[in-house]
């Protein structure tokens, strides 16, 4: 905390010393201050203190611990979703955060949403294993829709295991068996027993 107050301070003077805006970085990222590193991007990117690879894995990271993170305010966590860049809104394991946390909020009609969008633009086991555990308001064309995606991927174990949850979930108990068998010859392991 003492030096980011002295780092914040001589900040102040970047384009002289434009590597104190580096080792503020480091400070905030220390302290798990995300908030501070993602307004310290621009002012990195302006004064050339990262590589543009390394400024494209910073902000990743950025986001995605601000996501991660999760707060108890699904307002505020659509606001910090918001804040992320368009490219990085693509992405499964930023997807998958933010539907996380929405799930755990309770705001299951905006995970599902977001979940379809980006299985829309992009098939992915990770956000096809994040759509099971969505409660979704009708649970019956959930399944169905998730059911259509078995013709493009009928070995996808993570499909599989999603459709069991949701098939298990409807009392559909002989379905779900199925799915959970046909998902367990595929990759074996303790969550599918």
């Amino acid at each position: 905390q003492q030096a980011v107050t002295a780092l914040a301070q001589a900040a102040g003077n970047a384009s002289r010393h434009p590597y104190v805006l580096s080792i503020l970085r480091q400070a905030y990222e220390g302290l798990n201050d995300w908030d501070r590193v993602l307004e310290l991007l621009p002012q990195l990117q302006k004064h050339k203190q990262l590589t543009h690879e390394e400024f494209e894995q910073l902000q990743r990271q950025v986001h995605h611990n601000r996501i991660a993170q999760g707060n108890d305010d699904a307002q505020q966590l659509r606001a910090s979703w918001q804040q992320v860049p368009k490219h990085l809104q693509r992405d499964a394991t930023m997807v998958e955060a933010y539907t996380r946390n929405l799930i755990r909020l309770g705001d299951q009609e905006e995970a599902e949403d977001a979940l379809l969008y980006a299985l829309k633009q992009e098939w992915s086991t990770t956000l096809v294993r994040q759509y099971g555990y969505v409660h979704s308001v009708n649970a019956t064309r959930q399944l169905t829709r998730a059911e259509s995606w078995l013709i493009a991927h009928p070995d996808d174990p993570q499909l599989l295991l999603c459709l069991g949850r949701l098939s298990a979930r409807e009392k559909l108990w002989g379905k779900a068996r199925d799915y959970f068998e046909s998902c367990y010859r595929l990759e074996h392991s303790a969550e599918v027993c």
